[in-house]
């Protein structure tokens, strides 16, 4: 019998680890080569209907016949995995593959054997295997054999195992089980003194109902006692049932050279997730290897690699080739034939001839060729450089003047190279499935890319569904000091979206509108004017201001030299409630760093004291000043400039500016007492908004699972014990919320659980009372839902003391609601005073404002036609002290 000297690089177990001969812990990070040796109905896109390979081999018989079908096959099998293959998942950064293997490339099907119970053996499937460990041999990889589909069928997820329900399964016939018994040892005894074989992964994702798993583990047993007889070296690797992740009766392990096999699919990437299997590990003492994990976006794939790896959890994704797919190293071209095929087989299309056919599904093959596959370079770059890296890096490059595409931006981290609201599918922990890109087309990101009709300066592609507050970064390489302008295609079928564009942190255009182009596919050019860029800029951010418009292209067409435009006031916005960042046209110089005090900021009208001013250390195109007043999110902040010192760096001076406006982007934080609506969020996880019909708000929060949570600020005014108010409601489940307050170092203090009961509808709103002691202070609130599923509109604290003495608020009323182009709010105030009214929305953005002088009697309108459709805040400040929020809607 073989023994473990064979090879340096044989691999076996070591406690928790897995090991190679010189006793080196091995982290398999491994690619699945999925629909090689198994075709599966979703990743040819014909599971509608045809889901199983014997469905899709049927389909495919009925239109070019039993024998072009087999050359079909022959030359799916020859082209779909070849070195070229294996050699580029090594460059890319894989040290290993698991190979899915259909048992009817090795062995007949028991119906088709000539006698029972004996075994007829095939070469194709041992040319085929040899053929991948020589490849990965010449590569120093390591394959892991799997048995993807088991004689009959291991389970009733027909794609996964070719299992036809008209046939008995692996697990209603003796017959088959002994044949897979016998496949394993023939397979053992073939790679028995191969190295670069990992070991053997005995039955893919098993789901079946099988009592407890005894039949399952018998088999494991007999397969196992099998391989021994002919191979003690190689690592025998267990999965559970129901899709690899019941491990009932699978426990303790049998043999002292054995793997536990979990499978992850759109969960959450914590170490919660994986403390189940973790636990496995830690009390049998034996390694684990994740055999399957993917379709899901970059980011997904990133943090769930990192959890992996932090957990030294060795890994294999799936798969590596799928058509016209975003989620894979690979995606196969779909010829304008193959829809044909794929219309008539849905009963959409007429029927193709023969010679069509054949023609059509023989370039399939071709096109399964990796030269002939689109390579998706920011799957890989996710998959490895981005798991530790932060960085970012080009995607292409971009010399200016020149074509900068959309869709091109920088390869990076969601927060560093782009942000967008959806980056990942989470629907196994959150119960609801997010699609991450809406276009599905290009990249893999949350950056929502769709095909591109635009006939001028593209790609083919364009970036859409463009919310508020998305982002997009750009590696440029600006050619020379001057003055450009930039030509912006862009398309849209509504008003409101607005957009800017960023250099290295500092604004360097101002807000543009983007116009109704009577399409979404009915492309117009921007054109903005007299921008300066310069050698030293690298990073150009598009950040969109306004949502409902799709992005093409910026072309950079240079004018002339940067002294024959004036240096001006840009933009202006808060970095927190202390500092404050002004941008300019063009970078500054200031050797001495002592910048004139000719500035003046204005908060709520008021002049305050600057502290310091300095240029910033990221760019010189801003100015960094520091206040000594505490801002807030409510207040109104201005900027002037009066002086003639600052001088760009091309010798022209700063122009004088007057009460430009600051962007207040400091965060909401909720007065308690108070109503906090529960949209009002800074942030969330697992949550869904939906419309209400609630008598107060727009939106309810809903969707929600155990674990889900809603993080506010809150400022208290008093401490004390507060009447606390919930409005939920559920169809028939008990709820239960609690709440957290969160320090700066994370430390959770538990204030209180709230049993929410069920109201008889998503919509039938109830309100639940109770009391939680809150100290002064400001504080950041954390509602975690402890049981579910309910609906939550709001909430609020209110004081249980002395309710006499509670000043009444005037009666201020804002309307319509929704609104359309114009706001009117009006009110009798007790008293002659100053009022502010500020339009806030959701990020809590103050996007207009509004002074009054002295008055007792509040009448006046404001001009909202600018504002995108959404919900927004009105909040009107009394000089008393008196906040009142309204909320209001614009459709």
């Amino acid at each position: 019998m073989p023994s473990l000297s064979i090879g340096q690089h044989m691999l076996s177990t070591s406690g928790k680890a897995i090991v190679n001969q010189n006793g080196d812990s091995i982290l398999l990070r491994g690619m699945g080569l999925g629909g090689y040796m198994l075709q599966e109905g979703y990743m040819l896109q014909t599971a509608g209907f045809a889901n199983a390979q014997y469905e899709i081999r049927d389909h495919i018989e009925q239109l070019i016949g039993a024998a072009d079908t087999d050359l079909f096959y022959e030359a799916w099998l020859a082209n779909h995995v070849r070195k070229i293959d294996i050699d580029s998942l090594k460059a890319w950064g894989f040290n290993s593959v698991r190979l899915p293997m259909h048992y009817n490339l090795f062995t007949l099907p028991i119906e088709d054997e000539p006698v029972q119970g004996q075994n007829t053996w095939l070469t194709k499937g041992f040319e085929l295997t040899d053929s991948v460990i020589s490849w990965c041999k010449q590569n120093q990889m390591y394959v892991i054999l799997d048995l993807h589909a088991a004689p009959g069928g291991q389970g009733q997820d027909a794609a996964i195992s070719d299992y036809n329900p008209n046939k008995p399964s692996l697990w209603e016939s003796s017959f088959n089980r002994q044949k897979t018994v016998a496949l394993w040892k023939k397979l053992a005894e073939r790679y028995a003194n191969e190295q670069w074989v990992a070991g053997y992964d005995l039955l893919n994702e098993p789901n079946w109902p099988l009592n407890g798993n005894i039949m399952l583990r018998n088999l494991y047993w007999e397969i196992t006692d099998s391989i021994r007889t002919v191979d003690n070296n190689h690592m025998i690797i267990i999965e559970g049932n129901w899709w690899a992740n019941d491990f009932t009766g699978l426990t303790p392990p049998w043999d002292n050279n054995m793997v536990y096999s979990p499978h992850k699919y759109w969960s959450f990437n914590d170490e919660a997730t994986m403390q189940w299997v973790i636990d496995i590990r830690n009390q049998y003492n034996v390694p684990l290897y994740l055999g399957e994990s993917g379709e899901n976006s970059n980011v997904w794939f990133r943090d769930a690699i990192r959890l992996l790896e932090d957990l030294d959890i060795g890994w294999a994704w799936w798969p590596m080739k799928k058509i016209e797919s975003v989620a894979g190293p690979l995606s196969i071209n779909k010829s304008a034939g193959y829809q044909s095929l794929l219309d008539y087989w849905s009963g959409t299309g007429s029927a193709p001839t023969a010679a069509f056919a054949k023609a059509t599904l023989m370039q399939l093959t071709d096109d399964l060729k990796l030269e002939n596959c689109r390579y998706q370079k920011d799957v890989i770059d996710a998959m490895f450089r981005q798991v530790y890296s932060n960085e970012t890096v080009p995607f292409r490059n971009h010399p200016i003047p020149g074509l900068v595409i959309s869709t091109d931006y920088d390869l990076g981290v969601v927060g560093e190279a782009y942000y967008d609201n959806q980056v990942a599918n989470y629907s196994v922990s959150s119960g609801n499935y997010t699609p991450w890109n809406s276009g599905w087309a290009y990249r893999n990101d949350g950056v929502d890319i769709e095909p591109c009709q635009d006939n001028f300066n593209t790609n083919g592609y364009n970036v859409g569904f463009i919310d508020a507050g998305e982002w997009m970064k750009y590696s440029v390489q600006v050619a020379a000091d001057a003055v450009y302008d930039i030509e912006v295609r862009v398309a849209s079928a509504q008003s409101g979206g607005k957009f800017h564009l960023e250099i290295d942190g500092a604004d360097f255009t101002p807000i543009i509108n983007v116009p109704n182009t009577g399409g979404w596919q009915s492309w117009q050019t921007v054109t903005i004017n007299d921008v300066v860029l310069n050698t030293a800029d690298q990073k150009m951010r598009f950040y969109a201001n306004g949502s409902g418009f799709n992005l093409n292209s910026f072309k950079f067409i240079q004018k002339g030299a940067t002294n024959t435009l004036a240096t001006d006031f840009m933009s202006a916005s808060t970095i927190d409630e202390h500092t404050i960042r002004l941008n300019l046209n063009k970078p500054i110089s200031d050797p001495q760093n002592t910048l004139p005090n000719n500035f003046e900021i204005f908060v709520d009208g008021v002049s305050v004291s600057i502290n310091n001013a300095i240029i910033a250390t990221d760019n010189p195109r801003s100015i960094i000043f520091t206040v000594n007043t505490e801002m807030e999110f409510r207040h109104e902040i201005k900027i002037s400039y009066n002086g003639n010192q600052i001088v760009a760096n091309d010798g022209t001076t700063l122009q004088m500016f007057t009460m430009e406006d600051v962007e207040n982007t400091l965060p909401i934080i909720h007065d308690v007492p108070g109503r906090i609506e529960a949209e009002e969020y800074f942030f969330q996880s697992g949550t869904q908004l939906e419309f209400t019909s609630d008598l107060s708000g727009f939106y309810n929060v809903g969707y929600l699972d155990t674990d889900d949570y809603l993080d506010y600020n809150i400022r208290v005014g008093g401490a004390t014990t507060y009447d606390t108010q919930l409005r939920t409601a559920s169809e028939s489940a008990t709820g239960e919320i609690e709440f957290q307050l969160i320090d700066t170092l994370g430390v959770v203090t538990v204030l209180k659980s709230i049993t929410i009961p069920p109201t008889g509808g998503w919509q039938s709103w109830a309100t639940t009372s109770n009391t939680i002691y809150l100290p002064a202070g400001d504080h950041h609130l954390r509602l975690l839902i402890k049981q579910a599923p309910f609906n939550i509109n709001w909430f609020e604290f209110n004081n249980m003391t002395n309710t006499n003495n509670v000043t009444t608020q005037p009666t201020i009323v804002v309307s319509p609601n929704p609104m359309a182009n114009t706001l009117y709010i009006s009110g009798e105030l007790s008293a002659p005073q100053q009022v502010q009214i500020s339009v806030i929305n959701l990020l809590g953005q103050t996007l207009m404002t509004e002074q009054l002088s002295n008055t007792n009697h509040l009448q006046t309108t404001l001009d909202v036609s600018d504002l995108p459709q959404a919900p927004y805040f009105v909040r009107i400040q009394l000089a008393d002290g008196t906040v009142i929020s309204k909320k209001v809607l614009k459709q």
